[in-house]
C-alpha cells in the first residue's frame, strides 16, 4: 500500500472519528422543544432555548426532549353529582403544555404518563367543584340563572396551580365538552321541563285571559258611552229638524194658506194611492176633490 493511500484513508478514518464523536458529543434543540440533560440519571441542565448543545456521550449524559407545543385531552365520561343530587355526566376538555421541563421529567418521566394524571386532576376538580351548583344553573333557558361561564373559569383557577405545581404543566384553557345526562334520568328531566313549560303556559294564558277581560270591560263601558251620546246627538238632531219643519211649515201657510192646503192634499193623495190602486170616493171630499177637472176659465 503506498503511502498516499494510507494518508488518504487515515484521513477519512479521521473525519469519520470526528464525525461519530460530533454527534455522540452533542445534540440540537428545536425551537418547538425543551429539553432536560441528565448524567448518570440525574438531572445537570435544562435548556429551553433552540441550537446546538454538547454533551458526554451515553451512557454518561442522556438527554429528554419534550414539545412545547400545545396538546389537548378530553376527561373521560363519568357521573357526578349537583349540588342538588342531580346526576350528570360533564367532560372536561384541557388545552396544556409543558412549562417545567424538569418537573415534568421528576413527575411522569415521559409525556405519555400526562393524559392520565391531568384527567384525573381534572375529575377531581370537577366533582368537587359541580358540588356547589344546582343543575338549573348549569343548564337554563334563562340566561341570568346560567353559570357555564363562571364553573369553567372557576374550574380552571382551580386546576392551573395543581398542574403546575405537580407536573410542570401549565393549563392554557380549560372548557366543557357537553351536558350529557344519565339514560335513567333523561325521562325525569322532560317531564320536569314540560311541567316547567307547563306551568309559564297556565301563568301566560291566566294574564290573557284577565288582560282579556279587561279590554272587554274597558270596550264595553266605552261603547255604552258612545251609544248614548250618538242617541242624545240624534233626538237633539231629530227635535231641531222637527222644529225648523214645523217652523217652515207655518211660514209657508202664512204665505199662501190656500197653497199650502192644495200641497198638502196633494201629498195625503200621494200616500194613499199606489199603483193599480181602484178608489171609489166622494171626489167632493178633500183631498180627492183635486182628482176632478179643473172648470174652465170664463172667457
Amino acid at each position: 500500500m503506498s503511502s498516499l493511500q494510507f494518508l488518504t484513508r487515515a484521513l477519512i478514518a479521521a473525519v469519520v472519528v470526528a464525525v461519530l464523536g460530533c454527534a455522540m458529543c452533542s445534540f440540537q434543540v428545536a425551537s418547538n422543544e425543551s429539553a432536560v440533560l441528565t448524567r448518570f440519571g440525574s438531572p445537570v441542565r435544562t435548556l429551553g432555548e433552540p441550537g446546538l448543545y454538547f454533551k458526554w456521550p451515553w451512557p454518561v449524559d442522556t438527554v429528554h426532549r419534550f414539545d412545547t407545543r400545545l396538546a389537548f385531552h378530553d376527561t373521560r365520561l363519568s357521573e357526578a353529582l349537583t349540588q342538588d343530587k342531580r346526576n350528570i355526566i360533564l367532560p372536561v376538555f384541557l388545552a396544556w403544555r409543558v412549562a417545567d421541563p424538569l418537573k415534568f421529567l421528576q413527575a411522569l418521566g415521559a409525556p405519555a404518563a400526562a393524559p392520565a394524571k391531568l384527567d384525573s386532576l381534572a375529575t377531581s376538580a370537577r366533582n368537587a367543584l359541580l358540588g356547589r351548583y344546582d343543575f338549573a344553573e348549569l343548564v337554563s333557558t334563562d340566561p341570568a340563572k346560567l353559570k357555564l361561564a363562571e364553573f369553567e373559569s372557576r374550574l380552571a383557577e382551580a386546576i392551573r396551580p395543581q398542574a403546575l405545581a405537580a407536573f410542570g404543566i401549565a393549563i392554557e384553557q380549560v372548557g366543557l365538552k357537553r351536558i350529557a345526562l344519565p339514560e335513567a334520568n333523561t325521562l325525569y328531566v322532560f317531564e320536569r321541563m314540560k311541567a316547567e313549560r307547563g306551568q309559564f303556559a297556565a301563568k301566560f294564558r291566566a294574564e290573557g285571559r284577565r288582560e282579556a277581560e279587561e279590554l272587554r270591560a274597558r270596550t264595553d263601558a266605552e261603547r255604552t258611552v258612545l251609544v248614548a251620546e250618538a242617541q242624545k246627538f240624534a233626538e237633539e238632531t231629530r227635535g231641531q229638524a222637527e222644529a225648523d219643519a214645523a217652523r217652515i211649515y207655518a211660514e209657508a201657510h202664512a204665505q199662501d194658506p190656500k197653497f199650502y192646503t192644495f200641497l198638502r192634499e196633494l201629498e195625503t193623495l200621494r200616500k194613499v194611492t199606489r199603483d193599480n190602486t181602484t178608489l171609489i170616493l166622494d171626489t167632493d171630499t178633500a183631498p180627492f176633490n183635486q182628482l176632478k177637472p179643473a172648470a174652465p176659465a170664463n172667457r
